[in-house]
C-alpha cells in the first residue's frame, strides 16, 4: 500500500510539473502558421521538458507528447494524451498524416534554450 501511496504522488508531482510550462514555450496558431496546419485545434503551446521530452499544450489545457521521448516518458499518465486524438490526415496524400515536425523541431530548440 505504500509502494502505492508513492507512486500516486511521484504522478502528482509529475503532472504539476507538466503542467507548468508557462516558461520557455512556443506558441502557434493555424492563422499565423506558414505551413500546412497539422492539428484539429486551433491553437498549440509547445514546450520541452528534461530528457529533451516534447510537448504541446491545447487551449482547453489538454497535454499531448509530440516526440518519442515525450511518448515514451509519460506512457504511464493518463493526462498526457496521444497526438493522433488532434493529428489530420493528409489530404494531399491519401493514408498519411500532415507532418508536426516543425513543431518538435522548435519544441528541442527550447530544451537547448534552458
Amino acid at each position: 500500500m505504500r509502494n502505492f501511496t508513492y507512486f500516486k504522488i511521484l504522478l502528482l508531482v509529475s503532472f504539476a510539473f507538466l503542467t507548468s510550462c508557462s516558461e520557455n514555450t512556443t506558441k502557434f496558431t493555424k492563422n499565423t502558421f506558414s505551413g500546412q496546419w497539422p492539428f484539429s485545434v486551433n491553437e498549440v503551446e509547445v514546450f520541452c521538458r528534461p530528457y529533451k521530452e516534447v510537448y504541446c499544450k491545447t487551449e482547453d489545457g489538454t497535454i499531448y507528447a509530440l516526440n518519442g521521448s515525450a511518448k515514451s516518458a509519460s506512457r504511464d499518465d493518463s493526462k498526457v494524451k496521444e497526438i493522433e486524438n488532434i493529428w489530420l490526415d493528409n489530404p494531399q496524400i491519401p493514408g498519411t498524416k500532415i507532418p508536426y515536425s516543425d513543431f518538435i523541431s522548435e519544441g528541442l530548440k527550447l530544451c537547448e534554450n534552458k
